[in-house]
């Protein structure tokens, strides 16, 4: 569950970045509908995480989760990639 939400989380971020950045009004409102859509995706996950391990710290797991998401992320560079 807690790797679905952080691949919504990340679309949610690239989708944000696009509705801000985009010039044409029609695309920015379209990425903003789906940074939305991608931030009720995430939300779910984590929801579902909850539900479905009752006796587990899911919000501190998904804390450890993004450190280690961004040791990661520092360990491969700064190159831009498009799915990297």
């Amino acid at each position: 569950m807690l790797l679905g939400a952080m691949i919504e989380a990340r679309s949610c971020e690239r989708f944000k970045i696009l509705s801000e950045e985009i010039n044409d009004e029609d695309l920015r409102v379209f990425y903003r509908s789906l940074m939305e859509s991608e931030a009720r995706h995430y939300m779910s996950f984590i929801k579902l995480a909850k539900q479905y391990a009752p006796n587990t710290d899911v919000d501190s797991m998904w804390q450890e989760f993004l450190e280690f998401e961004a040791e990661l992320v520092t360990s491969y560079g700064k190159s831009e990639t498009m799915h990297g």
